[in-house]
């Protein structure tokens, strides 16, 4: 009994199942057509050149096109218009609100200036009067409700000399502000206030559009933090403290400048911050 030899599946060409595309690129052309061609050679004719066609509806068509065109970029350009004369009219309002809201500052700075003169004629008559008033002006150098004069130091914040605009960790954050801040506090300042607005308990640090504000008003680079306390002690403390070290972390990692000087005589404005008055409730 002789052995059957294995079954190999015969050799096949790799481009086998694609006959057709095969044909269709070897003969592009129908046999029919290939002939045509040939007798017109044959009998020396020129090949025709394809026919340019002109028609009404397609000039109607096109005239159309480039009127719709037209009248979509003049909508376009008016509403840009309207836009830009819109934020033309808001930046206008932006601007006289925050006049007039410096100009009801200084009318309150103007009355809280003649009720302390007020207060002071009343206290000074007496010995228990003027303890009185000065127990009455250091709360407000505390809180914030009158104008110091004193030795300190100024901090000043800038952002970064390059400006990367990818995320803006270049530039000054409020974070940063507030860092500062709560920095000389705990260096021992009795009174801060940045870029001229008084820095009290109801003050809010905050970003805005990327915008800082302080007491509800925007603020530009460089930041000028200005602290009243100890010459001798402040600036050190400060360094040595929470503030400066973030201060030098952030300078190295974000390329932010700041400067810390001791200045002989500073004097803070008064606080703007409205006040709010807690109301006794009844007891349970």
């Amino acid at each position: 009994m002789t052995g059957q030899a294995p079954r190999v599946r015969p050799l096949r060409r790799p481009d086998e199942s694609m006959s057709l595309l095969n044909d269709l690129f070897a003969k592009p052309l129908d046999p029919g057509y290939e002939d045509a061609a040939a007798r017109r050679r044959a009998a020396g004719e020129r090949p025709t050149s394809k026919r340019t066609w002109r028609s009404p509806a397609l000039a109607i068509g096109l005239v159309a096109l480039g009127l719709l065109l037209t009248m979509s970029v003049l909508q376009v350009r008016n509403t840009a218009s309207v836009v830009s004369s819109e934020r033309q009219g808001l930046i206008e309002q932006i601007h006289n609100e925050d006049e007039r809201v410096s100009r009801l500052q200084g009318e309150v700075s103007s009355l809280e200036s003649e009720i302390g003169r007020l207060e002071s004629d009343l206290l000074q008559n007496s010995a228990a009067g003027q303890q009185t008033r000065e127990e009455v002006e250091s709360l407000q150098a505390t809180t914030g409700a009158i104008a110091v004069t004193g030795p300190g130091v100024v901090v000043t914040v800038d952002d970064a000399e390059e400006q990367s605009a990818e995320n803006g960790t270049d530039s000054v954050l409020d974070l940063d502000l507030r860092q500062v801040v709560n920095g000389l506090w705990s260096a021992g300042a009795e009174a801060v206030a940045v870029n001229g607005q008084r820095i009290t308990a109801l003050t809010a640090i905050r970003s805005a559009q990327n915008v800082i504000q302080i007491n509800y008003r925007p603020m530009n680079a460089p930041y000028e933090v200005s602290a009243i306390g100890d010459p001798r002690t402040l600036a050190r403390d400060f360094g040595d403290g929470s503030g400066g070290q973030w201060l030098r972390d952030v300078a190295s990692s974000s390329g932010i400048r700041y400067d810390v000087d001791s200045e002989e005589s500073l004097t803070l404005p008064a606080g703007n911050t409205p006040l709010s008055y807690a109301v006794p409730g009844e007891g349970s």
